[in-house]
């Protein structure tokens, strides 16, 4: 367990170095972080004075580790746009968009067990057949539209619930939607195949065999093992919805990560937008870290 353990923090600060010479490298792919700072107008001296005081004039290996020696503190350096600190920002941001990434994950989870469950154990009959269809429009409905559709619906035709902001609970309730409508198709797309799988197993057979209800078979047998793929799959959604709440976050105009990086782009903060990638992609690793344990846990097999 312990080696299983080490293998795989190996491999997630090697994803994590590789993400961060990404984000380094996209500093100059952008431009001249300098230019960013202080503008185009800016005379060729204070260009010079800035690129000093930056340290931007020194080689550019130099500027690799000291960019990685300073990442691994949190100091990803000071943005153009809000004129402060980059890692408090994003920490900052980072938890409002947990406001509607984490009630969207638990949304899912439920939703796609339930219709994981319905779908499997009435497998090829009508209730199959809608969690299918569920699960297919779901995952192929281009997340904007869905955000669209439901400003149209519910804010414009309706007005039940506010189109954009923050600040109370129903600014919460369309965003929160859209971001669980894919995680919710693909999750029950695993819970089926995962019940299935364990229906067709020796010791179902055997629970069958013994005049246990069907009921019981499902929810006391089947159910248990079902979970143990599904639980590290829906662990690891909640770094993808963090990812994808960038389109959610800017349809809806809440003031998350992912809104705060769409604005970055567009104004080319460099320092900004690098430090979003590393975050992004260290909450990527660290959850992926926490489902490989979870599997590890839960089946003793994988570890060995």
């Amino acid at each position: 367990m312990h080696a299983f353990i080490i293998h795989r923090l190996a491999q997630g600060a090697l994803v994590l170095l590789m993400a961060l010479t990404a984000a380094f490298l996209l500093m100059y792919v952008i431009g001249d972080p300098v230019i960013a700072i202080v503008g185009a107008e800016a005379d060729r001296a204070t260009i010079e004075n800035v690129r000093q005081l930056y340290g931007l004039d020194r080689p550019l290996y130099v500027q690799y580790f000291s960019f990685l020696t300073n990442a691994l503190q949190g100091d990803f350096g000071m943005s153009a746009r809000y004129r402060t600190e980059v890692f408090p920002l994003m920490l900052q941001r980072l938890v409002v968009s947990i406001e509607i990434a984490l009630p969207a994950l638990v949304l899912a989870i439920c939703l796609s067990i339930l219709l994981g469950v319905v779908s499997a154990a009435y497998r090829n009959k009508l209730p199959d057949y809608l969690a299918r269809i569920v699960a297919l429009v779901g995952q192929a409905a281009p997340i904007f539209w869905v955000a669209i559709m439901l400003i149209v619906i519910f804010s414009l035709a309706l007005n039940w619930l506010p189109a954009s902001g923050r600040g109370t609970w129903q600014h919460m309730v369309l965003p929160t939607i859209t971001l669980a409508l894919w995680p919710t198709a693909y999750l029950t797309r695993i819970m089926r195949g995962s019940i299935l799988d364990v229906l067709g197993s020796d010791f179902i057979r055997t629970a069958r065999g013994k005049g246990l209800a069907p009921m019981a078979v499902l929810f006391r047998h089947a159910l248990r093992n079902a979970l143990i793929p599904f639980t590290t799959v829906s662990a690891m959604q909640f770094a993808t919805l963090l990812a994808g709440s960038m389109i959610v976050e800017t349809i809806f105009n809440y003031p998350g990560l992912g809104l705060l990086m769409i604005n970055a782009i567009r104004q080319l903060d460099i320092s900004l937008v690098a430090g979003s990638i590393a975050l992004t992609a260290s909450i990527a690793v660290v959850m992926n870290l926490v489902a490989d344990i979870l599997y590890a846990v839960i089946d003793p097999r994988v570890s060995r």
